[in-house]
């Protein structure tokens, strides 16, 4: 039976259908778009993985090809070969970037899922599709063809069910995170937080019940690793014992690999060191201490303050549950994501992508964070843009003198928006609660 023209124009009325209308136009927009502006030495690393590892087998690919990745997003890979293979006709740059456009789609709607319980719809729907259609996005995933939404995805989705008490879901998407991105491990202890908090706002009257969530955590994590990894040393096992020991001696392996394939202080990134060290050696010395150290021990300093503030909070306002609770969790993973961004060495200019998924998470609150999600986004295109001049260029793209002058004043817009967003947690963790209005618990 039709609908009748009533019918039809109350049903395209509803916000959800124009919604949704409008998330599969960024989709269709992202394909269209996925044909210009490759990066073409990353785009042939993934086309030439997927065709090696389809001819060697997960067990013998990292002994016969150089690869500095772990495992998780091999099969992706071989996933896409195959797919290659068997739909010919579509072109390989919509193809093998599919995946980063998909989990983009993917966070677009799980920021509504996550801030319809936070704020407004309307709110939500906003923040999601500000996300879709950032330029920033789009840069990173639709021209580029870099995989790091694909990689934040997960960690989003550990982050919610670890909001929800699902930890078992948690730790598995934690792993999977970690096993596509090392990089991925600065959220662990933050969801690991999320599972003590029972313990800490009833440590009086405690039972080892309260012992379940971290344990299950941990265990979903170890378990998921493992599963992953088998297949790359399945050709190895040799013992029961193997089958334990062994996918953590290949994750170990990865993980160095993938950590030290750079020694620079920053690879075109415009954060701290790059404002005046960038490709230089994080080797390279101050006070006795390598410029790595110090950005390790700057990092280190930031996330055990927020953290402390964070305990302080739940411990004395015993508030673990609701709206508020759950955006001082969006924010200090975005303040954590950001600070590995700008203080740690061996940074990308692509890597403050995942930052700026939790950015839009909180960006609702006040006009100023708007402001500073704007500005933050601007200056993660002109850093990749920047980036893919230089790299395309031979280095000849943009002089030494106006490299530095460019990469101190993009680091000062950084450094500004990241100060915006710390001074806001700073006063919302000691004064016990979100103060805006906006905040609707359904909790």
């Amino acid at each position: 039976m039709n609908l009748g023209k009533t019918e039809r124009r109350n049903y395209l009325n509803s916000p959800y259908v124009r919604f949704i209308l409008v998330i599969l136009a960024g989709l269709v927009l992202r394909i269209f778009l996925s044909m210009f502006l490759t990066y073409e030495p990353d785009f042939n690393t993934w086309t030439g993985w997927g065709a090696q590892i389809s001819s060697s087998g997960f067990g013998e690919f990292y002994d016969l090809y150089w690869c500095d990745y772990m495992p998780g997003y091999l099969y992706v890979l071989r996933l896409l070969n195959a797919m290659h293979g068997a739909f010919p006709g579509i072109p390989v740059e919509i193809l093998f970037k599919l995946p980063a456009n998909l989990a983009d789609v993917g966070i677009t709607v799980m920021i509504f899922i996550v801030l319809r319980d936070i704020t407004t719809v309307k709110n939500a729907m906003i923040s999601s599709v500000v996300y879709l259609f950032n330029p920033a996005t789009l840069s990173n995933s639709t021209f580029w063809g870099q995989i790091d939404s694909f990689h934040a995805l997960p960690i989003l989705l550990a982050i919610f069910f670890g909001l929800k008490k699902r930890y078992i879901l948690s730790g598995l998407l934690a792993a999977a995170a970690f096993m596509i991105k090392p990089q991925s491990i600065i959220v662990f202890p933050v969801i690991g937080f999320l599972t003590l908090r029972p313990l800490i706002t009833e440590w009086r009257k405690s039972s080892y019940k309260t012992l379940f969530p971290p344990v299950l955590f941990g265990a979903a994590i170890i378990t998921a690793s493992i599963i992953i990894t088998l297949p790359f040393i399945w050709d190895y096992i040799d013992s029961l014992s193997y089958v334990f020991t062994g996918p953590f001696e290949l994750i170990k392996e990865r993980f160095v690999k993938a950590y030290e394939q750079y020694n620079t202080a920053s690879l075109n990134a415009f954060n701290f060191w790059g404002s005046f060290a960038m490709w230089e050696s994080d080797q390279n010395t101050f006070l006795d201490y390598t410029f790595k150290a110090w950005g390790t021990l700057i990092f280190a300093t930031l996330y055990a303050a927020m953290i402390s503030l964070l305990f302080r909070y739940v411990l004395l306002s015993r508030k673990s549950e609701g709206a508020s609770f759950s955006y001082l969790i969006l924010e200090l993973v975005t303040l954590v994501l950001f600070s590995v961004f700008l203080f740690v060495t061996r940074a990308h200019e692509r890597h403050l992508l995942p930052a700026i998924v939790f950015f839009t998470l909180i960006a609702f609150r006040a006009w100023k964070f708007w402001c500073a999600y704007a500005i933050v986004s601007c200056v993660y295109v002109v850093n990749m843009v920047y980036s893919y001049i230089q790299l395309t260029t031979e280095y000849q793209g943009v002089s030494t003198g106006l490299s530095q002058i460019l990469s101190a004043g993009m680091f000062f817009l950084y450094l500004l928006s990241f100060s915006v967003i710390l001074i806001d947690f700073i006063m919302n963790t000691v004064r016990y609660k979100v103060p805006i209005n906006t905040l609707v618990s359904r909790t």
